[in-house]
């Protein structure tokens, strides 16, 4: 894909459950078609060299990084 870092999946969702950032509303289960139940929220997490979470933003709504989330990537870089 040309990115210059590394990708992930979480197929067993376990990542999620460990940052807090899986959507599991048993009502979407009810009301939809398809297999949203347990999905992903979109989050914003800065996890430093030592694999402290510095930041974190769940739920966020935005597809574009924050100027908070931006100073934090400058500082740790």
């Amino acid at each position: 894909m040309g990115v210059s870092y590394p990708l992930l999946t979480d197929l067993s969702r376990s990542m999620l459950r460990s940052y807090d950032a899986l959507f599991d509303d048993p009502e979407m289960a009810k009301n939809s078609r398809i297999n949203i139940y347990l999905r992903a929220q979109r989050a914003w997490y800065v996890i430093d060299k030592q694999g402290i979470v510095r930041y974190k933003n769940v739920g966020s709504t935005s597809l574009i990084p924050s100027d908070e989330l931006i100073e934090v990537v400058k500082k740790y870089q």
